[in-house]
């Protein structure tokens, strides 16, 4: 069954649209700043373009971030698929929830003793997916879920799903994450796998490098407008296949060091796609036992596939956006097949693949040892 990519969206660090952030990737600047309130680097976006009727709606429902941040990613997927005015469902992945107006909540309840009256439902991770549908105006499905840090692929499964089961003709699917507050980045520090300030003006976070580089949060919004049937994509990309697996691993993540969910995941969706990718954008969070999974998990599907492969990933431009991470690798995966241009690792010198740039896999994974792997492609394949 054919799923159209009608549309796509996103903003982070690296840029406030899609276009923007390719221009980003390609400049291979540095786009971390420093978090005042604990002096640890983070991907924070920057200021945001100016959309009255975003504006307006989220200054009448007083949104919590990542719910103002997915509404600028949604729309921009939406608007390019001319959905605009149409019904359609809404499934979106986070991780960590409304996390601004939880804390603040909760900071109002220990210093007084009192909730506000809007604490539960502005608290709640489907209120993200409510805004969303409230915002489009849509009368379908509208849901939030969380898998760690693959939610957002896990909400383009279900979506996927959704399509193939005949049950709807259009999804918005992705993923919003706001994470830079002062718990959060503490809780991450804790785990003692978080990157530093660079001595230099370089990359805060450098995944597939060694040393590692640490993993550095960052917020942002990725979301991809999909329909099935056999009418032309208004991106001439369409997804190619999709697979999850999970793996049990008495590792605090839950990856073993083989990354064996991951070579599974590759293996399936490569069998379903019917041929290896042009280049693979890795999940590559910057820690020395994440990226090392990947790195194993790649080489050992490899080991049978007699070709070489090309590998990326662009957390060095967005951070570690948890639950978003996944879509945001998407979007920018289908940017470099609108340029038909490979996208190294800034300290890498390879410009372009040696081959044509027809289809990208995705890879995502979340503690718990899930994963998911994705191929886009142009629309009809290679």
């Amino acid at each position: 069954m054919k799923i159209n990519i009608q549309g796509y969206g996103s903003i982070s660090a690296a840029g406030n649209s899609s276009e923007a952030a390719w221009a980003g990737y390609l400049s291979g600047n540095p786009t971390w700043s420093v978090e005042e309130e604990t002096g640890l680097p983070v991907y924070r976006v920057g200021g945001l373009p100016r959309h009255a009727a975003i504006e307006t709606f989220a200054s009448e429902t007083q949104l919590d971030r990542a719910s103002y941040l997915a509404l600028y990613a949604a729309d921009e997927a939406v608007q390019q698929a001319g959905w605009a005015g149409k019904d359609f469902n809404i499934i979106v992945g986070c991780s960590r929830g409304p996390t601004g107006q939880w804390e603040q909540g909760f900071q109002h309840f220990a210093e007084t003793g009192t909730a506000l009256p809007r604490t539960s439902p502005q608290t709640t991770l489907g209120s993200i997916g409510f805004a969303l549908a409230n915002y489009f105006d849509t009368t379908s499905l509208a849901s939030s879920m969380s898998m760690t840090c693959s939610s957002g692929m896990h909400a383009i499964l279900h979506g996927i799903a959704l399509l193939r089961a005949g049950m709807a003709e259009r999804v918005l699917v992705g993923g919003a994450e706001a994470p830079i507050t002062e718990f959060t980045l503490r809780q991450m520090e804790a785990l003692r796998i978080y990157g530093a300030v660079p001595e230099t003006n370089g990359h805060a976070c450098r995944p597939l490098t060694s040393p590692p580089s640490g993993m550095v949060v960052g917020e942002g919004a990725a979301f991809l407008a999909l329909s099935v049937g056999s009418e032309a994509s208004n991106t001439g990309f369409e997804v190619g296949g999709i697979a999850f697996t999970r793996e049990a691993s008495p590792t605090a993540t839950g990856i073993s060091k083989e990354g064996k969910a991951l070579e599974l995941a590759m293996r399936e969706v490569i069998a379903e796609a019917g041929w290896s990718p042009d280049v693979i954008v890795a999940h590559a969070p910057g820690t020395k036992r994440g990226d090392l999974a990947e790195v194993n998990a790649v080489n050992a599907l490899y080991a049978t596939i007699s070709e070489d492969y090309c590998m990326t990933s662009f957390k060095w431009a967005t951070g570690h956006t948890f639950g978003a991470s996944g879509p945001l690798a998407v979007a920018a995966a289908l940017e470099m097949l609108r340029a038909g241009k490979y996208c190294p690792l800034p300290w890498r010198d390879m410009s372009s693949t040696p081959w044509a740039l027809g289809s990208v896999l995705v890879n995502a994974t979340g503690f718990g040892g899930n994963v998911g792997s994705l191929v886009v492609q142009r629309e009809g394949g290679l």
